[in-house]
């Protein structure tokens, strides 16, 4: 069985008011062509489909093409969580209907009792809640953090789980000691929103949206697939792509696979004068460039 892990598209991301839609979709674009070739069981979107809860009209659009074309015109499954920057309502309309032609859509986290079987493997969803969502589910107000919350859900299906069986987590949320970065918005103020690996030990492998990097964490089961797009400059340099994991005769695999944007976010460094005169070296005039000055003191009036 092979499987496509992706997440955090963003789609309609504005960075330092440039809008990213041409960028995301000729991501997008590249994406449908390579599932050509991979002709993939299933694909999986972790979250954070959309950067905003009320995206535009053009974000929209830009979303409905791409799931059209792998779910309706390549016949892929598909299996699609809310994340934090996701409307749960506006990502989860018609998703009745959609599930006649195997789109999933998933955006309460009580689906995780609900798993999806495909080809064998079940697959338990756990989209992204809040902290006061799950305690006002369990009518338990010992639920303080993250942790205390996804690891009572987990708990509800643990009884019923089949051991004999391949059984995978889709979430979207912040491993501890995950690597994160400026884009990610954090899912509660403080440091209670990080979940130890622990929780996810009844699962064969976990599929992580939230983190933008892909190799955010290392573990051999646990993983997020990172963002089709560097959405910061702290995450300039950083590879992005999906994940192709297979499962053969119940052995999990998995590799990251890098795609090529169509411009990247690249970090210069140089003296005003150089940067000015373009006497600095870039890798790419098309690039988003983000430019750190030296020696500015001397500088009285730059402009």
């Amino acid at each position: 069985m092979k499987i496509i892990h992706t997440a955090d598209w963003h789609l309609g991301k504005i960075l330092n008011g440039k809008q990213l839609l041409e960028d995301q979709a000729y991501i997008l674009d590249m994406f449908v062509e390579k599932m050509k070739e991979e002709e993939p069981d299933i694909i999986v979107i972790a979250g954070d489909l959309y950067d905003t809860t009320y995206p535009s009209k053009d974000a929209i659009m830009l979303l409905e093409q791409a799931i059209g074309k792998l779910n309706l015109e390549l016949r892929i499954p598909i299996i699609i969580i809310s994340g934090n920057h996701d409307g749960k309502e506006r990502l989860n309309y018609g998703a009745s209907w959609f599930e006649h032609n195997q789109l999933f859509i998933r955006t309460d986290f009580t689906s995780i009792n609900s798993p999806i079987e495909i080809n064998g493997v079940n697959f338990y969803t756990l989209p992204y809640a809040t902290v006061s969502e799950m305690k006002h589910y369990f009518e338990d107000d010992t639920i303080e953090t993250h942790q205390q919350g996804i690891t009572r859900c987990i708990e509800t299906i643990a009884p019923e789980i089949d051991e004999d069986a391949v059984n995978i987590l889709i979430s979207h949320l912040t491993v501890q000691g995950g690597k994160t970065s400026d884009s990610e918005r954090p899912l509660t103020i403080g440091t209670v929103e990080s979940v130890q690996k622990g929780v996810f030990d009844i699962f064969d492998y976990v599929m992580l949206g939230h983190l933008h990097h892909p190799f955010s964490i290392e573990d051999e089961k646990i993983k997020y697939s990172g963002s089709l797009l560097q959405y910061s400059f702290s995450e300039a340099g950083q590879a992005k792509g999906y994940r192709r994991v297979t499962i053969n005769d119940g052995i999990i695999n998995d590799v990251f696979i890098p795609l090529k944007p169509l411009r990247q976010l690249e970090i210069i460094s140089g003296e005003y004068n150089d940067v000015i005169n373009e006497k600095v070296h870039v890798k790419n005039k098309d690039n988003y460039l983000h430019f750190k000055l030296k020696n500015m003191s001397h500088i009285t009036d730059p402009m």
